[in-house]
């Protein structure tokens, strides 16, 4: 079973103490992004899973959440504590102050 964060809960954790992945491709990065967060696109992923340090939970998300999901599986599969982020950037943003 996938874990998973609501946008809500995600926007309140301390940024400080995770890694974010964010899989929206750069273009919708570049215009709005966590700082010090890590983009490596859908079509990217498999290059830049190395780029993902195992030292902190890892919290995932694309668009929508769904892609996310299933990164979430690879890379708990690969011994990272990843956690889905529902419904993505459009939930995130709803959220942002």
């Amino acid at each position: 079973m996938v874990k998973e964060i609501s946008a809500q809960d995600f926007v309140k954790l301390d940024k400080t103490k995770i890694t974010i992945v964010d899989m929206r491709e750069e273009t919708e990065y570049s215009d709005n992004h966590f700082e010090k967060s890590i983009n490596i696109p859908v079509s990217k992923f498999w290059a830049g899973i190395d780029s993902i340090p195992k030292n902190k939970p890892v919290y995932v998300f694309c668009n929508s959440g769904y892609f996310s999901q299933e990164m979430v599986i690879l890379l708990e599969e690969r011994g990272y504590d990843a956690t889905n982020v529902l419904g993505g950037y459009k939930e995130i943003k709803n959220f942002i102050i």
